[in-house]
């Protein structure tokens, strides 16, 4: 019997080493710069908040990858300043919007980027002056059980206020 606990405890372990080590991969994988791709143009985005985007992070455009974000780093007001590398050359508006947006629900963070009308383009090395921020997950599950308990709150009141106008 205690053979038998020994083996399957030895499993466990084996078992949970090689999990690790599958999620440690995935995770530097997903992260590795491609060491062929080629900037065909580069640009900047300034963020009020950039939560959970980081360095090689995807740029899409209508859902497909069409670049990583290359730098990100503060500037003296304490915005997050991107630098978006394109590894193909498509002409954007110069009133394109930059958006940081989540794979689901949980999932991990990119730029969208969403090209306006203007007959204008932006050149490489140009700046992004429409941007929207990281929405935080958290603060809108907060907002969302504040409204619920304000709209509660006044249910009763209403009640209340019904059942001393209509004593039974």
């Amino acid at each position: 019997m205690h053979r038998v606990e020994n083996r399957e405890k030895l499993v466990g372990v084996i078992a949970l080493y090689v999990g690790v080590l599958v999620l440690t991969l995935t995770a530097l994988g997903n992260r590795q710069e491609s060491q062929d791709e080629v900037a065909a143009a580069t640009y900047t985005a300034e963020f009020k908040r950039a939560d959970g985007l980081h360095q090689g992070a995807p740029v899409r455009l209508a859902g497909v990858n069409i670049g990583r974000v290359g730098d990100v780093r503060l500037d003296q007001r304490y915005q997050a300043i991107m630098t978006l590398i394109l590894n193909q050359n498509i002409p954007l508006p110069d009133d394109t919007a930059a958006i940081i947006e989540t794979d689901g629900v949980f999932g991990s963070k990119y730029i969208e980027l969403q090209p306006g009308g203007s007959e204008d383009l932006l050149e490489s090395g140009g700046r992004i002056a429409y941007t929207q921020d990281s929405v935080i997950i958290e603060e809108l599950i907060s907002k969302i059980v504040q409204q619920a308990k304000a709209a509660a709150k006044a249910s009763d009141k209403a009640k209340a206020e019904t059942q001393n106008e209509n004593p039974s």
